[in-house]
């Protein structure tokens, strides 16, 4: 005979394995300052991409503009500003990824920790479920001698 709390359980346990198990793995791997910095340097090679690519897609808006200086260029001129906005760039961008790291892992490991306490409570019913079989057992075999 099927035991409802026991499928209801081994459903819930399912949706999560299914639905949020792959996302909410690293939160059981790793502790929360482990996981956000391993974020950060993701996120520090993708944002220094990004400004990468911004720059140049500015640089070759502004090719004439940039041909027609560029002799009479200062060099430390054009790369202190540059180098002033990559790190403010940077630093929003990290502080962004600190946030929304942040809080994935919070919610992540609200659903681990709801997914194993279903577990323990499927632990729970098969215990419970063993102890009421083992007296009928013990008895069948106390009437067969």
């Amino acid at each position: 005979m099927v035991n409802e709390d026991r499928l209801q359980q081994m459903i819930k346990m399912a949706v999560f394995d299914k639905e949020d198990g792959k996302e909410c793995r690293p939160m059981e791997q790793y502790a929360r300052n482990d996981y956000v910095a391993l974020k950060f340097i993701g996120s520090f090679v993708t944002g220094t991409i990004a400004f990468g690519l911004l720059f140049v897609m500015w640089a070759l808006y502004e090719t004439d503009e940039l041909l027609n200086t560029l002799n009479t260029m200062d060099l430390v001129g054009f790369l202190v500003p540059l180098a002033i906005k990559y790190v403010i760039f940077l630093f929003f961008y990290l502080m962004i990824t600190y946030i929304v790291y942040q809080k994935r892992y919070t919610n992540g490991r609200r659903k681990v920790k709801k997914y194993y306490s279903s577990v323990k409570k499927l632990n729970r019913l098969y215990e419970r479920e063993d102890k009421l079989k083992l007296p009928a057992a013990g008895s069948r075999k106390a009437q067969e001698q």
